[in-house]
């Protein structure tokens, strides 16, 4: 396995990448929101190939886990992990984000960035409920 936390890359780079296309802001950068979304998409896209690449089949264990304390006065962790299942739905849910941004690009005519920024946060939500 590697040290590189990449269900936290695969939950974080949508998220933000959707903040930073949300920061484009008006409909006349509509052409920069769609690129930029797209660019964001596919880097989340290649951030779970590794999960793919290094799952180990012949166990039923959690895999990838990231385990940190998060606040410790009161025991909550922030703890991540995949199976055999979840794994698939991750990496599915990373290829889709890319159907939906191109797919969106001629019929999405107003608030671009609003709708591409929307669409990369919740693709980001959706990785973290797979891997919690």
């Amino acid at each position: 396995m590697t040290d590189i936390p990449l269900l936290s890359l695969a939950i974080w780079v949508p998220i933000l990448g959707g903040l930073l296309v949300l920061a484009t802001g008006s409909d006349r950068n509509a052409p920069m929101a769609r690129m930029l979304a797209l660019a964001v998409a596919v880097a989340g896209f290649v951030v779970t190939i590794p999960l793919y690449t290094g799952f180990d089949t012949t166990t039923s264990a959690m895999q990838f886990v990231e385990l940190t304390s998060w606040v410790p006065r009161f025991n909550i962790n922030y703890h991540l992990g995949v199976d055999g299942l979840s794994v698939f739905f991750v990496i599915l849910n990373a290829f889709i984000t890319i159907l939906v941004v191109i797919a969106g690009w001629q019929v999405i005519q107003s608030k671009v960035a609003q709708y591409m920024a929307a669409f990369l946060v919740m693709s980001g939500l959706m990785n973290g409920i797979f891997s919690a």
